[in-house]
């Protein structure tokens, strides 16, 4: 299996680096909910599961119709990205089930204009689209599935399905995602709010897998997710 050599590279998950963060398939977080993208994106992370569809990153920005999202549709990998109402997308072609085996696989997704390449262990897949000259879209970054005041359109997302399955080693655009570390720590890594697909506000639905007597302590301790009002505004912008 490919490995990637990400510099300075730490876990996704300080309980256990090998095992990652498990999502049941009902929970989701909320990496940034004004996350922008101008021209380029690169996501880089491994994931783990058996499940057939799922969707993995979602950033929708309605008001120019853009949108990219990073999801399992029947077996396959899928990288799309909506630009001003113009989708183009790549996807890998696997004949046999490689993808949702149960067995860890690196993934490395880049968006660089009219460029979207992906790569799949040793596999790449790349697709341009000369139609897109620029990419400028902003909005809440969701990982593993999406809050319930949003309905993503099929032009968007085609999976209905939330990841479920592991994720370790998630960097956005060379950010490493730390899972654990509390809010406003003024240390230089993003960590994204846990919620459960629920109209009620409840404690994080994501499972650490501790390794030893300190980990299991620090599983213990507790996450209380935080209600994320979709009718917010950014910079004289209202996202709904």
């Amino acid at each position: 299996m490919d490995h990637f050599n990400y510099d300075n590279s730490s876990s996704v998950n300080h309980l256990n680096p090998i095992e990652g963060i498990q999502f049941d398939g009902r929970a989701y977080a909320l990496f940034d909910p004004n996350f922008k993208i101008h021209d380029t994106l690169t996501v880089n992370f491994q994931i783990q599961t058996f499940a057939h569809d799922g969707l993995i990153l979602w950033i929708g920005d309605s008001l120019p119709e853009s949108s990219f999202t990073i999801e399992i549709q029947n077996r396959q990998l899928i990288a799309r990205a909506v630009v001003r109402g113009q989708p183009f997308s790549v996807r890998t072609n696997f004949t046999k089930n490689r993808l949702c085996d149960g067995v860890w696989h690196c993934v490395q997704v880049r968006l660089d204009g009219s460029l979207l390449s992906m790569k799949v262990d040793k596999r790449q897949f790349t697709k341009t689209e000369p139609r897109i000259n620029a990419v400028d879209m902003r909005g809440p970054l969701f990982i593993a599935g999406y809050a319930e005041n949003y309905s993503p359109p099929y032009l968007s997302v085609r999976t209905r399905d939330f990841f479920h399955g592991s994720l370790r080693n998630l960097r956005i655009n060379n950010k490493h995602v730390d899972w654990l570390m509390p809010h406003g720590s003024g240390l230089e890594a993003a960590t994204p709010e846990f919620h459960r697909y629920s109209s009620e506000t409840t404690s994080n639905a994501f499972r650490p897998f501790p390794s030893s007597t300190a980990a299991t302590a620090t599983a213990n301790r507790a996450y209380e997710t935080t209600t994320f009002s979709t009718s917010a505004t950014y910079d004289g912008r209202k996202v709904r």
